[in-house]
């Protein structure tokens, strides 16, 4: 059985498709039993040589075994042999058919089939081409029937072939307009949630802001320092809340809410400048050429440098931060951001973090990879290498392939700023 297996016809995909279906298997059997008849018998219904017997008797049964798989092949070679051996081959013992019952069960089979499966242009053709060999091959008196019954299986086919059609389509359409409306109930569900957004964030920073300008006139002895402290907190508070606001633009579905252009590179010194005034040190280096750096990368940038700069404030306070966003060897980009180790207890927010997780899942989306591990001074560091874009189209121009792990190319990417690391949120 495992010769049978190796051999070049049966590793043949056709092949191999036959022998899964049970269909081809229950007509195989079919036609090896109209073959065991139709050899044995063909000598009583047909004049020819005894060589000649099991060829004629193999072209009556065996075209039935690929009426499931083949049923126009199957058809073709039948109607074909089957008129050859009306013409060619005499019969005897006054048998009034120019072929074997075998073979027009045979063929009957693969006509109904070959109704079914194929295209719409050959039914007239299998119609026409059917009618001929039976009405050559049966008894005068019986041609007329024959040929009506054949018509008739060919509309019958035709009408169930349209009614299946039509039910198919109209599944469609009614999977097509759940669709639709599980979409519409998703962008409600949006708006909804945009509303709710608004009404409990927004509003509360909205007090946050209105708190931190009006502190110096609501209480007594504010010094100019924490007057400053104050404003820094109320620009912070402005420009979150401003994010806050173009995200719920992007989420309403009923244009209450304008848009606003997502930050980019350009975007990142405003960033640094508001995380200055927290009383960390940042230091910021961009060398990359903006022109070659997509709308999509910049942001993911931004996002990079936007949550790392959150991670080390929150758990590094009066840390120093290093940010350079650097082209790579590749023609991608190189985003790094560390920090030394914190210089006073870190904040302790409860919860589960998302922050770096989320980094990862944004670098990912345009190819990219990002890292994240603790330095030896006591500080952490995120690598992220993303793809070269176009500016025009944001197509992905190179994604490396080289099968260097996150790690070797981050620490390759870093090696004077020491070993790959970064906070946890």
């Amino acid at each position: 059985m495992r010769e049978v297996r190796e051999l070049p016809a049966a590793q043949d995909p056709a092949v191999q498709r036959y022998v899964r279906s049970p269909a081809n298997w229950f007509f195989l059997a079919v036609a090896v039993i109209l073959y065991s008849v139709s050899w044995p018998t063909l000598p009583l219904t047909h004049s020819m040589p005894d060589y000649a017997l099991p060829v004629v008797a193999a072209f009556a049964a065996f075209p039935i075994a690929l009426a499931w798989s083949a049923p126009v092949v199957g058809w073709a070679v039948s109607v074909v042999s089957a008129q050859l051996i009306g013409l060619l081959v005499p019969t005897l013992n006054g048998w009034n058919w120019s072929i074997q019952v075998t073979q027009i069960i045979s063929l009957l089979v693969l006509t109904f089939f070959a109704y079914a499966r194929c295209s719409w242009r050959w039914i007239p053709v299998v119609w026409v081409s059917t009618a001929i060999v039976f009405a050559l091959a049966a008894p005068p008196e019986a041609r007329g029937g024959w040929v009506f019954g054949l018509t008739f299986m060919a509309v019958v086919v035709a009408l169930v072939r349209v009614l299946v059609r039509s039910r198919r389509q109209l599944a469609a359409s009614t999977e097509q307009t759940q669709l639709v409306e599980s979409q519409k109930a998703i962008l409600q569900e949006r708006a909804r949630i945009a509303r709710d957004l608004h009404d409990v964030v927004a509003h509360r920073m909205s007090v946050v802001v209105v708190m931190a300008q009006t502190a110096r006139y609501r209480l007594a002895d504010v010094s100019e320092e924490a007057a400053a402290e104050f404003e820094s907190i109320a620009v912070s508070a402005r420009a979150s809340l401003d994010e806050v606001r173009q995200m719920l633009g992007v989420l309403r579905t009923d244009g209450e809410a304008p848009a606003a252009p997502n930050p980019g590179l350009d975007d990142i010194a405003l960033l640094v400048t508001q995380t200055r005034m927290t009383g960390a040190t940042v230091d910021l280096s961009v060398s990359v050429d903006r022109e070659r750096v997509g709308d999509a990368a910049g942001l993911i940038i931004y996002r990079i440098v936007q949550e790392s700069l959150a991670n080390a404030t929150r758990h590094a306070p009066g840390s120093r931060i290093d940010i350079a966003v650097a082209p790579s060897s590749d023609g991608g980009t190189d985003v790094t951001v560390r920090n030394t180790a914190p210089a006073t207890e870190p904040v302790r927010i409860p919860g589960p973090g998302t922050g770096i997780p989320g980094m990862m899942e944004r670098a990912s989306a345009v190819g990219g990879t990002l890292t994240t591990q603790s330095t030896e001074d006591g500080g952490h560091l995120v690598h992220a290498v993303l793809p070269g874009h176009d500016a025009r189209t944001g197509i992905v121009e190179h994604i490396p392939t080289d099968g260097a792990t996150i790690a070797d190319q981050a620490s390759s990417a870093t090696t004077t700023a020491g070993p790959v690391t970064t906070t946890d949120e």
